[in-house]
């Protein structure tokens, strides 16, 4: 019996020890963030998902944020990934630098355009990507292009966030270790 625990005692740390570093999201001045895979989801989706999740898009209001996602999330895999910020105001597509917002409402004060960005594109680009063809600078695009989306990244503000998923899974293995524990002490 004692083997038997000591095996599971083993498998059960290594898994929770594993999962942290797949499954964390970083923290960056006051806010959490986390890359979420999810293939062709449109903006209104992934916002949609984000905002159920406890936060929002991300919102990339100075060049310091924006170089912790590069260098945290954004690789040189061949993705794009919705950002927390729309346009409204163009419906005739002359102005496409024109009325740019955040999700949140925070001031547009920071931008990292991709050259020859935002541009409208004969389409109603009214959404942020971050997209390796640019070297993960911003461009606008339209809902009609998410099968070139390949995620997004979603803020949470500090103390808003609920336990993460690799704490929930530690508390859960020391919980059952510390039970099995009892267990075997008062059946002796």
């Amino acid at each position: 019996m004692t083997k038997k625990f000591l095996l599971f005692a083993i498998t059960l740390l290594l898994i929770c020890f594993a999962v942290p570093a797949a499954a964390s999201p970083f923290a960056f001045q006051g806010s959490t963030y986390e890359l979420i895979k999810d293939k062709g989801i449109s903006w209104d989706e992934a916002n949609a998902k984000a905002i159920a999740a406890g936060g929002h898009l991300a919102t990339i209001t100075s060049s310091a944020e924006n170089e912790f996602l590069k260098q945290t999330f954004f690789t040189k895999d061949k993705n794009a990934y919705w950002l927390g910020a729309f346009q409204t105001g163009d419906e005739n597509k002359q102005t496409p630098t024109a009325n740019w917002q955040w999700v949140t409402g925070e001031e547009w004060n920071f931008t990292n355009w991709s050259s020859k960005e935002p541009n409208n594109s004969g389409m109603n680009e009214i959404h942020l990507s971050a997209d390796s063809r640019f070297e993960y600078k911003w461009n606008d695009e339209d809902s009609a292009v998410k099968q070139m989306i390949t995620g997004y990244v979603i803020e949470t503000p500090s103390g808003t966030s609920p336990t993460p998923i690799p704490g929930a899974i530690w508390l859960l293995g020391t919980s059952i270790a510390g039970l099995l524990g009892f267990k075997r002490k008062f059946n002796k």
